[in-house]
């Protein structure tokens, strides 16, 4: 991949987040780091003759006047070995928004530009330190929101992905390389695969893809966390197991039905799970346009969720409005929560339409906490299903695009070979679906892609 227009200069930015701190750090990078920074720094030694890898504490100056502007750490790293691949220097200054803001304008005056959001990284892709997967997963480390989600994006990082994806490759090279020779030098009859084989050796691959684009679902829940969706009528305790999950009255409770007309909703982590928590409005059938609004959504909302928690009174026998409910939530992923089990028990679960089994029940009283603990465990259980799943492959949409060209691409080769079409048509075939695994590694990516992913990345990483 070459570099544009511009990635040669020296380049500059604030690394750490916004906002007075303790510690702020200033990243530059370029070939001609050191004489521009060198003028900054007013310490022991010279500059720009420091080894890699060293830290010297120094005072920075402002080199049109000499004066002191801060006190700070510069910590130097030579090329090859740094983040960019090119030459780094940080300064570690105190975390004043003004200080910082002040080092980057005086490192400006000496000839870097500022860095624009991602150009740290896309250096790095640039360079060969990593590879486009490798450098969309520090992002994914960056927004982080959960464990699971962080040590995804970690083993991303360290290469899981483009080990497969590298593998894939590898399985087509050999097939594609004995089919055009024997394209290519058809007269000095070359032995071929048989078609058994080559079928044999594609459908392997193929079979491979496959299994990964099965996985997406469960990497895009990963990254974005799941939806919990809480519903049923007014006053079951909606509300109150909404305040449960946060330890905090972030929703309101009161006796009145139609207390909570909007959605409300509060991230929670469950043993490493991020989960979007929704508290719905009471169902039931009302003149209310607020009401019936919140209805709506909380129908809508209930619909796109990943699981639904629906809450019954365990004291009182069903209502109309929980038998249109139970209409409403029939072919639902759900779990059935008996609420206020510390009252006299009044439902019948025979009652309960769609003949739901023992499984599909759990006791609980919000209000003294019993069966909380197993709640938790049973939607943690639901969501990952009954044994724990291991790490997928992908997770990002533009991951999946690729792997669905490569597999459309396999699938036409396999095709091809098996009707005993000639050679050239699965040659070409093979040659887009390793082009297509490419784009995940960035070995076939257009700068428009490079474009559009690294500026989703901040200034200064």
């Amino acid at each position: 991949m070459k570099r544009r227009l511009g990635e040669q200069e020296t380049i500059c930015a604030i690394a750490t987040p916004s906002g007075n701190a303790g510690i702020g750090v200033i990243r530059i990078s370029g070939k001609e780091v050191f004489t521009i920074v060198a003028p900054l720094y007013r310490g022991r030694g010279e500059f720009t003759d420091f080894v890699s890898h060293t830290a010297h504490c120094a005072e920075v100056i402002d080199p049109s006047t000499q004066d002191i502007v801060d006190e700070a750490i510069f910590l130097v790293m030579r090329a090859p070995h740094s983040y960019t691949g090119e030459n780094v220097v940080e300064i570690q200054s105190h975390g004043s928004t003004f200080l910082l803001e002040k080092i980057v304008s005086l490192v400006l005056k000496q000839g870097a530009r500022l860095a624009a959001p991602g150009e740290f990284t896309r250096r790095a892709f640039l360079s060969g330190k990593m590879d486009l997967a490798q450098a969309e997963a520090v992002m994914e480390l960056i927004s982080s929101r959960s464990s699971t989600h962080h040590q995804w994006a970690l083993s991303q990082l360290k290469g899981q992905l483009s080990k497969k994806i590298v593998s894939l490759q590898e399985g087509l090279v050999p097939v594609i390389a004995q089919i055009e020779a024997s394209i290519d030098f058809s007269e000095e009859e070359i032995p071929l695969l048989s078609p058994e084989t080559m079928s044999q050796q594609i459908a392997e691959v193929l079979q491979a893809v496959s299994a990964m684009l099965a996985d997406y679902e469960f990497g895009r829940q990963i990254r974005e966390g799941y939806t919990v969706v809480i519903v049923g009528r007014p006053n079951v305790g909606k509300s109150s197991l909404l305040n449960l999950f946060l330890k905090e009255d972030r929703a309101i409770v009161t006796p009145f039905p139609g207390t909570t007309r909007d959605l409300l909703q509060e991230t929670i982590h469950l043993d490493g799970l991020s989960i979007r928590l929704i508290d719905t409005a009471g169902y039931r059938q009302t003149e209310h346009p607020i009401e019936q609004e919140g209805v709506r959504r909380g129908e809508a909302a209930q619909k796109d969720a990943d699981l639904t928690l629906w809450l019954l009174d365990a004291g009182e026998i069903l209502a109309k409005e929980d038998l249109k409910l139970a209409e409403v939530l029939q072919f639902s992923r759900k779990i059935i929560v008996l609420n206020k089990v510390d009252l006299p028990r009044k439902l019948e679960i025979d009652s309960i339409p769609g003949n739901p089994t023992a499984e599909h029940f759990l006791s609980l009283s919000v209000k003294t906490g019993e069966g909380f603990m197993a709640l938790r465990n049973r939607i943690k259980a639901e969501l990952l299903g009954c044994d724990e799943k291991e790490a997928p492959a992908i997770g990002l949409l533009r991951h999946k695009k690729a792997l669905e060209a490569a597999e459309k691409s396999l699938e036409h080769a396999l095709a091809s070979v098996k009707q005993g079409l000639s050679m050239e048509f699965p040659a070409i075939d093979l040659r887009e679906a390793v082009d297509a695994l490419g784009e995940i590694t960035g070995e076939t990516t257009v700068d428009e892609i490079l474009d559009e992913i690294f500026d989703q990345f901040c200034i200064g990483k």
